[in-house]
């Protein structure tokens, strides 16, 4: 008499397909098996499903359909192809020491059932807790590798898009991709324009060319992938903490990705605005201290009017038209602006003024470099006691934006005191010519960037019911008292000049 039985196999990676595990091997032996002992394998299971935990959706068809069936033999391999955890190898005992079941076990040479010695359901059953074992040790020494590796500044993981692998002394290290890189600078830089959101911008990258990989075109969520991705700025975050200063060389600076988080950072904090006006969250009231809130009338016309949040009674005076506000930021760049000769002799000002504050420099940088550790030994501390479960998940993820904010912060001013004096001067001259241009500049940027404009130069936006107060900042000072005395020359000069000219006719 033949006995009905299936035949169950499976794999779960293609590693083990090259091991000899494959799904038509194990089919293979288990028909000889089954032929060998006069079975008859009415059905075959397989799958490509990992046994480290239960749920595997073949598995648990063929037991659904042995008990419906009353199909009393099951054949498999090897123990490991039929589990690695506790809950299917449990079912399989109880299959087997309580029901009318036969598991059969061809390379353990075992038969599990009913007349079983209980010697036999403990190999079984040890055979399971090795193979348990096995997945669960080679997990931790991975993931101890890859820590190792990531103390050491190499990215451990996947390559993110922009970069490739390439060899280094025996480390694999990423190197920058030279198709892909470019496209993600200029995500960077789009979006810093404040004119793009996440999905009008994978569209313009699609539009240009750019592709995630052969197969995946860009999308909204690689863009936010990308633009919160501190790998691109020679950082990196590996479980939950975050390197710092990596083996790889950035893709953009410091300073373009700081952008871009202050972006993103207003974008999501919950508010809205139905129209974005160029004073909005600038422009505040003298008397009670409201921002003042734009408002449009009859479609073209904006005006500025206080809010009276803080209890003042302002609320229905104070209104100004923003282009009274406009002409005295227009005031304010004349203040500002230097003629070609004067510039010269600012740079070469400038320049001896340099040479005088090297020892101020190298203070300052001993000081951040010493605030720069505090804050990463902050983050390794603050990591150990998540490890620790010391630290829930909600309260770490806050701690740790935190401080990696207040780091990102004290490496970009770390930076600008290491430029070297060439860039300083160079960062002089470009200062020098938006000063020169600002007015020009300004009517070509959007609202946002106009108030990105006017907070570098200004301080202290008011309005006091009548007139628009705006302060230029301390920093900018001495450039308005040249500007002045240079105006005065010229005016002192056309003023001059008619009686010049009078003097020499006569004569």
């Amino acid at each position: 008499m033949i006995n009905k039985a299936v035949l169950y196999t499976r794999v779960s990676s293609d590693e083990q397909k090259k091991k000899g595990f494959s799904l038509d091997y194990q089919e293979k032996h288990g028909r000889e098996y089954a032929l060998k002992h006069g079975l008859n394998i009415v059905k075959v299971f397989s799958e490509s499903y990992t046994a480290k935990k239960p749920g595997r959706p073949a598995f648990n068809d063929m037991l659904q359909f042995v008990r419906k069936n009353k199909i009393e033999h099951l054949i498999f391999l090897k123990s490991d192809r039929a589990s690695r955890n506790g809950v299917d190898s449990s079912a399989l005992v109880y299959m087997a020491e309580r029901d009318i079941f036969n598991i059969h076990l061809i390379q353990d040479n075992l038969c599990l059932n009913r007349r079983s010695r209980p010697t036999d359901f403990l190999v079984f059953e040890m055979n399971n807790i090795i193979a348990n074992f096995y997945p669960r040790n080679l997990s931790v020494e991975v993931t101890t590798k890859l820590l190792e590796k990531a103390e050491q500044g190499y990215y451990p993981e996947r390559s993110p898009v922009g970069y490739m692998r390439k060899p280094k002394e025996k480390r694999a290290y990423l190197q920058i991709d030279p198709e892909k890189a470019p496209y993600i600078k200029r995500i960077f830089e789009l979006y810093s324009t404040g004119k793009y959101s996440y999905k009008t911008l994978a569209k313009q990258l699609r539009d240009e060319g750019f592709m995630i990989s052969p197969a995946v075109k860009c999308g909204k969520s690689n863009i936010e992938d990308i633009l919160n991705n501190p790998v691109y700025i020679g950082d990196f975050i590996f479980k939950g903490k975050r390197y710092y200063n990596a083996n790889h060389e950035p893709i953009v600076s410091r300073e373009l990705y700081s952008m871009c988080q202050d972006i993103i950072k207003s974008r999501t904090s919950g508010k809205s605005t139905k129209h974005d006006f160029t004073f909005s969250n600038l422009l505040k009231c003298s008397k009670c201290g409201c921002y003042l809130v734009g408002e449009l009338k009859k479609g073209k016309y904006i005006y500025y009017h206080c809010t009276g949040n803080k209890g003042g009674n302002c609320k229905s005076k104070s209104y100004v038209r923003q282009e009274k506000v406009e002409q005295k930021v227009f005031e304010i760049f004349d203040q500002l602006r230097l003629s070609d000769a004067t510039i010269e002799l600012a740079k070469t000002c400038f320049i001896n003024e340099l040479k005088n504050q090297n020892q101020n420099v190298e203070e300052r940088i001993t000081h951040l470099d010493s605030e720069i550790q505090k804050n990463k030994d902050r983050l390794d501390k603050l990591f150990n006691l998540y490890l620790d479960d010391k630290v829930d998940e909600n309260l770490y993820d806050k701690k740790r934006t935190d401080i990696e904010k207040s780091l990102d912060d004290l490496i970009l001013l770390r930076g600008a005191c290491t430029k070297t004096s060439v860039e300083l001067i160079k960062y002089s001259e470009n200062l020098f010519e938006l000063l020169k241009m600002s007015a020009t500049i300004y009517s070509r940027l959007n609202n946002a960037k106009k108030r990105e404009l006017l907070k570098m130069l200004c301080s202290n936006f008011y309005y006091d019911g009548e007139n628009v107060v705006i302060t230029i900042k301390k920093a900018f000072e001495p450039i308005v008292q040249i500007a002045n005395l240079e105006k005065m020359e010229v005016r002192r000069f056309e003023l001059l000049t008619p009686c010049v000219q009078s003097r020499c006719s006569t004569s």
